[in-house]
C-alpha cells in the first residue's frame, strides 16, 4: 500500500512540484499586489522570485507532459501510418527529443559552471543564479529519463501490436 503511494508520488513529482511553484508564484504576486495597493509600498524581490518560480514550473510541466504523453506531437502526420508505424514514429521522436536534451544539457552544464565560478546573483534578491539553473538542468535530465521510459513503453506496445497482428 505504501509502495503504491510512493510510486504515485515519484511518478508524478513533476506535477506536484510544478503546482507548488505555481501556487507559490500566485502567493508572491498576491503579496506584491496587496503591499503595493493597500500599504503603498512594494516588495521588490517578489516579482523576481515569481519569475523564477514561473520558469521552473514550465520545466516541471514539460517533464510532466512527457510522463502523461501530453507533449506536442504532430498527429496529423502520424495518423497516416499504421498503429505499429505510429509507435515507431513515437520512438524516433523520443530519440530526437532525447538528443536535443543532451545538447541543451551540455550547454547548461557549462553555463552553470561559469555562473558558479563568477558568483553571478539575481539583481534584487541576490540568489546565486546557478542554484535555479541547476534545477532546470536536473529537469532536463528527468525529461531524458521520462523519454527513455516512454520509448520502452512504446517498444513494448509495438511488440504487442506485432503479436496481435500475427495471431489473426
Amino acid at each position: 500500500m505504501y509502495m503504491d503511494a510512493i510510486k504515485k508520488i515519484l511518478g508524478q513529482f513533476e506535477t506536484y512540484a510544478g503546482a507548488f511553484c505555481q501556487g507559490l508564484m500566485v502567493i508572491m504576486l498576491l503579496l506584491q499586489v496587496i503591499s503595493r495597493y493597500i500599504f503603498r509600498n512594494s516588495i521588490p524581490w517578489t516579482e523576481e522570485i515569481a519569475l523564477i518560480l514561473f520558469v521552473l514550473s514550465i520545466y516541471f510541466g514539460a517533464s510532466a507532459a512527457i510522463y502523461r504523453k501530453q507533449h506536442l506531437r504532430l498527429e496529423v502526420l502520424t495518423s497516416k501510418f499504421s498503429p505499429k508505424g505510429q509507435l515507431a514514429i513515437g520512438i524516433v521522436g523520443n530519440i530526437c527529443f532525447f538528443f536535443f536534451n543532451c545538447v541543451i544539457l551540455t550547454g547548461f552544464h557549462r553555463l552553470i559552471g561559469r555562473l558558479h565560478q563568477t558568483g553571478v546573483a539575481t539583481a534584487v534578491s541576490g540568489i546565486p543564479k546557478w542554484t535555479f539553473y541547476t534545477v532546470i538542468e536536473i529537469m532536463f535530465v528527468v525529461m531524458a529519463i521520462r523519454l527513455i521510459q516512454d520509448s520502452i513503453l512504446l517498444y513494448r506496445e509495438m511488440k504487442t501490436v506485432d503479436g496481435a497482428g500475427a495471431s489473426k
